[in-house]
């Protein structure tokens, strides 16, 4: 079973992290929405480093949180947690009132180009796993597209100290068992989506407003928000801009 984080008042929306977070993610996020945010630490993270980390153990994860709340809610995704709200979406859609996916993708085309991604996930767990998780925190955060250099030191330190409680072998078991080698592409199944679905990208990150304008083109009841002067991580780079844009929507499925 998850460890579920829990913060603010209101009513519930369901919160899925990304890779190296955990739910503690989204607690900046609560008091802008108004709203109760229900955040699992997801597997190979955080307190539930140790549940089981296949793709369909984790889809279920997810889906079992959502048949214990109270009739359906809405789930907001980012990056890693994007790519299964979405699985868990198709998986389970009765669960769902509507779907927000923050930087996420429906997955790698092509079979080969999945295994290489496995090949390449698959090496940099046993990096993580031999440098340990600080190392490899450093790293992640220190360039490309997971970089955290240009936040303000006080936002900078407190991202570091939510990625600090997981382990080196959680985060490589993460990485394997549901890393984008592993999920399956699900682009020709964007259509059986009927609830209202918003895509948030950063404008700096030219290739995921890319996939959210095809996912948007594909999705019947889509809407796409790009956010300006953000990057991969709009949370965090643009929180007010980004959380507005949730905001406005999920108040308009009420």
């Amino acid at each position: 079973m998850l460890y579920v984080r829990r913060f603010g008042t209101g009513m519930e929306v369901v919160a899925l992290h990304g890779f190296s977070h955990t739910g503690e993610q989204f607690c900046p996020m609560a008091g802008p929405l108004g709203r109760a945010v229900i955040a699992p630490d997801l597997p190979g993270h955080g307190v539930s480093a140790a549940e089981p980390t296949g793709i369909a153990s984790v889809t279920t994860a997810v889906t079992d949180l959502l048949e214990t709340s109270h009739g359906t809610l809405p789930v907001i995704g980012y990056s890693q947690g994007g790519r299964l709200a979405l699985l868990a979406a198709l998986e389970m859609p009765s669960a769902f009132s509507s779907l927000v996916l923050v930087s996420a993708t429906a997955g790698i085309r092509g079979r080969e180009a999945r295994r290489e991604r496995r090949i390449s996930d698959a090496r940099l767990a046993e990096q993580i796993e031999s440098d340990g998780a600080t190392a490899f925190i450093d790293e992640w955060t220190g360039s490309g597209l997971t970089s955290t250099r240009h936040l303000t030191a006080e936002h900078r330190a407190w991202d570091r100290s939510v990625r600090e409680v997981n382990t080196a072998g959680g985060l490589a078991a993460a990485l394997i068992g549901y890393g984008q080698g592993a999920q399956p592409d699900v682009w020709d199944r964007l259509g059986e989506l009927t609830i209202p679905v918003l895509l948030i990208a950063g404008s700096s990150d030219t290739r995921y407003v890319g996939i959210a304008e095809e996912m948007e083109e594909r999705i019947t009841h889509a809407e796409l928000s790009v956010v300006g002067r953000a990057g991969h991580n709009p949370l965090a780079d643009r929180p007010v801009a980004t959380f507005t844009a949730i905001s406005r929507f999920l108040d308009r499925q009420r």
